[in-house]
């Protein structure tokens, strides 16, 4: 019931406002837009939000204010964002921490992923990649052999992570023994991996190639069912015959439940004109970002299926976050 709620209520909640603001959708905008992101300046979702801000302000013809809100792995910002009016002027990128806090932990993160917010676009979305420093295991089968005759360390930024998710998947698929290594974030978990202090890190390819072409690191598989279009000589967990390890970070625009149809359709709309801005296309791409458009209910549907696989495999791993 709970995984058909968000489909359902992030979905309903933007058409049950229509009849109740028809003069707010038609005005809107008529002042500036809060773009929230959920993280400290200069990660991947802020320079997401800050290349996609001056397009979105051009095709909606207001002011783009960009609002970083860090801290609780996305829960402040989505706590405040859940609290916000549902009228246009407050939106949020959000990626699958979103779900994670929700799916994972024991405590409530202050906000229901199904029931406080409305999905407006999906924008993009990248997997993860098994990465083992340069003085490590020379392919997958090589790993998952050490894995087997002993434990091996993997790196995450931090309980609850979608590195450390990853990891407790690849062990439920593998029935290795791999001991997840948290550390407080993902730059201290990624130096620490590059030093040899741990086995390997799941990680995106933006933060692991320039490492691989340096010589520091070395993939040995992409969690996504198809190769990757920039890197295909990574292969991928179902090549290689571990299948089911699908690990993806996606990004999308949300804002608060029962936000109107309309304005949702006029910001997607916008989102959509501003994904085919070669500069974004450009950005996206340095970043390791595959550009996607999924409208309101596709995303929402991205989201429940993504809660329902975490829940589980936070269930079958004994995973306890509070």
């Amino acid at each position: 019931m709970r995984v058909l709620s968000i489909l359902r209520l992030c979905t309903a909640g933007a058409a049950g406002a229509v009849a109740a603001a028809p003069a707010l959708a038609d005005s809107y905008p008529s002042r500036p837009i809060e773009f929230v992101v959920p993280y400290a300046p200069g990660g991947a979702s802020d320079i997401v939000v800050r290349a996609l801000a001056p397009q979105l302000q051009k095709q909606l013809g207001v002011s783009v204010v960009v609002i970083n809100r860090a801290g609780a792995n996305t829960a402040i910002a989505a706590t405040q964002l859940a609290r916000s009016a549902p009228d246009g002027y407050t939106i949020m990128l959000a990626d699958v921490a979103l779900v994670l806090n929700a799916a994972v932990r024991q405590t409530s993160p202050g906000y229901d992923v199904a029931k406080d917010f409305s999905t407006i676009a999906q924008v993009g979305s990248a997997p993860l990649v098994l990465f083992v420093p340069a003085s490590g295991a020379a392919d997958l089968p090589s790993f998952l052999k050490q894995a087997h005759d002993r434990p091996v360390n993997i790196a995450n930024a931090g309980p609850g992570s979608l590195g450390h998710l990853a990891a407790e998947l690849l062990q439920l698929r593998t029935k290795t023994t791999l001991v997840s290594v948290p550390y407080r974030g993902s730059g201290p978990a990624m130096n620490e991996t590059i030093a040899g202090q741990v086995d390997a890190i799941f990680t995106s390819t933006a933060s692991g190639m320039p490492l691989v072409k340096s010589g520091r690191l070395r993939p040995l598989a992409v969690a996504s069912p198809e190769p990757l279009k920039d890197f295909p000589e990574i292969p991928t967990f179902d090549r290689l015959g571990v299948q089911g390890v699908h690990v993806l970070n996606w990004w999308g625009l949300i804002a608060p439940a029962g936000l109107p149809a309309d304005i949702s359709a006029r910001i997607a709309k916008a989102v959509t004109a501003a994904m085919r801005d070669p500069a974004i296309v450009e950005r996206f791409a340095a970043l390791g970002i595959s550009p996607s458009t999924r409208d309101a209910a596709a995303f929402a549907g991205l989201m429940s299926k993504e809660f329902a696989a975490w829940r589980d495999v936070a269930t079958r791993a004994g995973i306890k976050v509070d």
